[in-house]
């Protein structure tokens, strides 16, 4: 089931300072804003799939507790590099801890899971949260999955999103929005963001 995850972590291993370069520019100011407003500030979050760092280094500054992971190698030591901070080499596939985060961020970080795989990583990310705990969450927007530049995309509307929540008990979700692609040059492109608690 790893088969297609494992292609994309080729694709980035071969773009990792381009990727690095493209993602560490955007502005993801009002995804952090509706996370945030759901915790406290110097909550303990995970950082699931880090990438270039950007999102950690925003949760640092604004004074919270960031533990930041990223499968990737060479976009590993880019992101650490650009920290000052350790970054761990790991994945969703790897979350196996009970009640540690107050939340945990996964921008753009589960969209190469088989549909099948990311209704199990939700089961992990609700029995890595606190009780209370808030997960994000952010998928390319559609409900057909597709392969680009060697990569699975797993989309996501709000209907494909409420059948895998279903499955899991005590992780319900609290907001979803369909937004248009950050970057300039992708206007016609959306995601789909949703963020959800941990009940009990």
């Amino acid at each position: 089931m790893k088969s297609r995850y494992q292609a994309a972590q080729k694709f980035y291993s071969e773009k990792a300072e381009t990727f690095f370069e493209e993602t560490l520019k955007i502005d993801l100011s009002n995804s952090y804003e509706d996370f945030l407003n759901e915790i406290n500030t110097g909550n303990f979050i995970l950082d699931l799939g880090c990438g270039s760092g950007r999102d950690s280094k925003n949760f640092i500054k604004k004074g919270y507790l960031v533990e930041s992971w990223e499968p990737n190698e060479k976009l590993a030591s880019l992101a650490e590099t650009y920290l000052g901070l350790e970054v761990k080499r790991a994945s969703s596939y790897e979350l196996n801890s009970m009640r540690k985060y107050d939340a945990i961020w996964a921008s753009a970080s589960l969209l190469h899971l088989e549909l099948e795989c990311f209704c199990g990583a939700l089961l992990k990310v609700r029995n890595a949260l606190k009780p209370g705990g808030v997960f994000y969450t952010s998928f390319k927007w559609g409900i057909e999955d597709i392969q680009k530049e060697g990569r699975f995309f797993l989309m996501m509307n709000e209907d494909r999103l409420s059948t895998c929540f279903n499955q899991v008990e005590n992780l319900k979700i609290v907001q979803t929005k369909k937004r248009v692609d950050h970057r300039p040059d992708r206007s016609d492109e959306y995601w789909t963001e949703c963020i959800a608690i941990r009940l009990a």
